[in-house]
């Protein structure tokens, strides 16, 4: 059914139903009607969505977003390397786990691979 569809139009497709089902499961169950949500290619090619929303749902997304944005401004910001990415967080030792050595802790994040492997 989508074979004569482009790549574009295919992406602005799964982009609709992703942000609808999205949308459902963020909203209220009660009171606030699914926002209505198409699929559109812009002039320039690009996935699109529009939206539609009676005033009530309009009110409660407002408020969800208010929330996150309180949420957001109570929590301490994570901490951003000098580029902007993201820092992880530092590895919590489990018991019985080796620490890794001093030398490694300041080494770029790559992942540790085994050097050896176990006879079957």
């Amino acid at each position: 059914m989508t074979a004569h569809l482009s790549d574009s139009d295919r992406q602005a497709l799964r982009l609709a139903h992703d942000l609808r089902e999205e949308m459902r499961l963020a909203l209220p169950p009660h009171g606030a009607a699914i926002p209505a949500v198409s699929p559109f290619v812009d002039p320039a090619g690009r996935p699109s969505v529009l939206m539609r929303m009676d005033a009530d749902t309009a009110r409660a997304l407002m408020a969800l977003l208010g929330e996150r944005r309180a949420e957001q401004a109570a929590a301490p910001p994570e901490p951003r390397r000098a580029d902007g990415s993201h820092v992880p967080p530092p590895a919590t030792a489990v018991a019985g786990a080796p620490m890794a050595s001093a030398p490694m802790a300041g080494a770029a994040h790559s992942p540790l691979l085994p050097t050896t492997f176990p006879a079957r």
